[in-house]
């Protein structure tokens, strides 16, 4: 599949600079990157095997020489820097001391990531975009296979382990997290679908068939809406982008045959009377766990009275702790809580000025501007789902983020104006 959907044998000037008999230092970043991308979706628990090979990329890529770090980058690092800091100085008034010091050290390792993943992509932008891009959907169709084998008990020992509530989970804690974490593979399937050669589409929508099921059935409304938004929005800035009469006429059927087959996919999974019913049950907006004083809204309200009083924040976990059942669902909320006025208002600097810049840079008639359409659209549903729940420890967000830092990052190729190209 990767071999198909993408050609990732290019990584730069720096794989040869290694002498015989020595494996190149692109070749490690390469297997490095590939491992932790593949492996992000599997996090049953944490440390998650992603967060030791991501461990390895933070430390070994700059140490590779494989990494090329622009000003995007470095200023969103100087921001994150900023509301760690803010959270650990709040984490003295936490109810839970450790568990607070230990979730920001965790968004702290989160961030630097991103950082570095960053660096990578600014250094060879193309091929390095399809790398990460094309081991993420690997990674996302073994946890969506995980979900449906569990769904469906195909094997009944693992049902529980893959399922949470009637509703699939895969290799992921939660089902919210899954149906999140496989939009934006669905976005870059998409593109393929719609602007790579022929031959790549049958491949790209056979890869998405799963990956539509493991949404569907993680029965998230967040998850379902923010898939929606993600490839609505590059769908649409794919057809405003596109200059050529016959790529606009093949988007345009494609899109539409895409659209029969979803909905022909979804038709059929809710002939079965467990999905039905349950879908039936998730797509209303009148849940009991939404509503009133202790539910999803009255948690917010509670938590926006919390933030004017509190303008140093009242550290992690403390609105959980003490103040309501669960954390805020708005990952919004959730920061000013943790880390006070300034570093709730750092955090959305950094979220929104990325979203900003990578709706900047589509403009730009280059090779870059596919992958940024792909990295933008799938990163903004991820900001839209931001406000519904909480959002902040997410690998796949950080992954979105650093995509888009390290292509604003990078050095433009060559202006495809006037002529075809198949990385649009």
């Amino acid at each position: 599949m990767i071999g198909k959907l993408a050609s990732v044998a290019p990584l730069g000037a720096d794989h040869d600079s290694t002498a015989p008999g020595i494996v190149p230092a692109g070749t490690l970043a390469a297997i490095a990157v590939a491992g932790a991308m593949a492996t992000s979706t599997i996090v049953f628990s944490e440390p998650a095997v992603a967060d030791v090979l991501m461990a390895a990329v933070i430390v070994g890529l700059p140490m590779l020489g494989v990494t090329r770090f622009g000003h995007a980058a470095i200023l969103n690092l100087v921001l994150w820097l900023g509301l760690v800091a803010l959270s650990l100085a709040a984490c003295s008034v936490s109810t839970t001391f450790n568990t607070a010091v230990i979730h920001q050290v965790v968004t702290l390792f989160l961030a630097l990531g991103a950082f570095v993943l960053a660096g990578y992509i600014a250094a060879d932008p193309v091929p390095r975009f399809r790398l990460v891009m094309v081991c993420y959907v690997v990674g996302c169709l073994i946890a969506s296979a995980a979900a449906l084998v569990g769904y469906f008990g195909l094997v009944p020992s693992v049902s529980e382990l893959f399922t949470n509530f009637g509703r699939a989970r895969g290799t992921f804690k939660d089902p919210n997290v899954l149906g999140a974490a496989v939009a934006p593979a669905l976005v870059f399937l998409a593109w393929v679908a719609l602007r790579q050669p022929l031959r790549q589409t049958a491949l790209a929508a056979l890869a998405a068939l799963p990956l539509v099921l493991a949404l569907l059935l993680s029965f998230s409304r967040g998850a379902w809406a923010s898939a929606v938004l993600s490839l609505a929005l590059a769908v649409w800035l794919l057809l405003v982008t596109t200059r050529r009469a016959a790529d606009f006429r093949r988007l345009i059927a494609m899109a539409t045959l895409g659209t029969i087959a979803l909905a022909a996919t979804i038709g059929a999974a809710l002939q079965m009377e467990a999905v039905e019913d349950l879908f039936a049950e998730r797509a209303s907006l009148d849940q009991s766990y939404d509503e009133g004083p202790e539910g999803r809204f009255g948690g917010q309200a509670k938590a926006v009275r919390l933030i004017l009083d509190h303008p140093f924040g009242i550290g992690t976990h403390t609105f959980r702790d003490t103040h309501h059942a669960e954390e805020a669902h708005n990952v919004y909320l959730s920061q000013f809580l943790n880390a006070g006025w300034i570093g709730g208002t750092l955090y959305a600097i950094s979220v929104f000025a990325t979203l900003a810049a990578g709706f900047y840079a589509i403009r730009q008639r280059t090779a870059l501007q596919g992958p940024l359409i792909v990295a933008t659209a799938a990163f903004a549903g991820v900001v839209f789902e931001g406000f519904v729940i909480d959002t902040d420890h997410w690998r796949h967000f950080f992954i979105l983020m650093a995509l888009v830092w390290g292509l604003v990052d990078a050095d433009p190729p060559v202006s495809t104006t006037g002529r075809r190209s198949h990385d649009q």
